[in-house]
């Protein structure tokens, strides 16, 4: 997977070695091809649950498929939007790219979420930037649902270097403008959001809360149950399905 070569691999770990997240690793008894797939259990602090997996299958046809994802929800405590990052490589130079702040309001009703979240942050410039490089497209996701979840500057593209020995032009976007926006809309979560305590109404907060969940959930069944199988057997696919699902639902 070429963007964990790069810098921004040590920039996650070292960011979320800070004391604001506290968790418990529950690791899944998995077979090899699957490489890594921690279920962070909520403590108590603003993060009710994180979920990182790096995901490796080597295909029937030849190549391979590498998933890595990060995602990080937090609790009710504040509306502040959760950090989501998801890197689907399925050849050596080909890339799917999300990321996003994940917001927790609707946003046409709250414009003043935009405003603090995403105007005043300023990490639509990141979407940008992207956006101009020549080997990059949009990606549309196959789910109605899940396109209607995504911020206004969500990245959500594409990125095809062509046919063989492309490989380095794929190595030179994700050092470059990709894993600089990375670690930046990181940076903006961790110190804008991740922090971010609300006062709100007990109603208000279980409806916030209670959205988190419904949308968690679907997601679950959405993106898991419909890829997993492709990746693993049945069997690996509803183990994981189920122990990130019971992680997402909570007691």
């Amino acid at each position: 997977m070429f963007f964990f070569r790069c810098n921004t691999r040590a920039y996650l770990r070292e960011n979320f070695s800070l004391p604001i997240f506290f968790w418990c690793p529950v690791r899944l008894p998995l077979p090899g091809n699957l490489r890594s797939c921690p279920v962070r259990l909520p403590f108590p602090t603003l993060i009710d649950f994180m979920l990182e997996a790096w995901f490796h299958r080597a295909l029937p046809t030849g190549g391979a498929i590498d998933i890595t994802s990060l995602v990080v929800f937090l609790n009710g405590t504040t509306d502040a939007p959760h950090f989501l990052m998801e890197l689907i490589q399925g050849g050596p130079s080909s890339l799917v790219v999300l990321l996003d702040l994940f917001p927790r309001r609707d946003l046409p009703v709250h414009p003043d979420y935009i405003d603090k979240y995403y105007g005043a942050t300023s990490v639509d410039a990141h979407r940008i930037n992207i956006e101009k490089i020549p080997q990059v497209r949009p990606y549309v996701s196959p789910s109605l649902l899940v396109r209607s979840l995504w911020s206004p500057t969500a990245v959500v593209v594409d990125i095809q270097c062509g046919e063989q020995g492309k490989e380095a032009a794929l190595e030179e976007i994700v050092r470059g403008q990709l894993a600089h926006s990375a670690a930046e809309l990181l940076h903006v979560w961790l110190n804008k959001c991740a922090g971010s305590v609300e006062e709100m109404e007990e109603t208000e907060k279980e409806i916030l809360v209670a959205r988190d969940k419904m949308i968690s959930t679907t997601s679950v069944k959405l993106n898991l149950s419909a890829n997993l199988p492709k990746i693993f057997d049945k069997h690996v696919s509803d183990r994981v399905v189920a122990e990130i699902d019971k992680a997402f639902r909570g007691p």
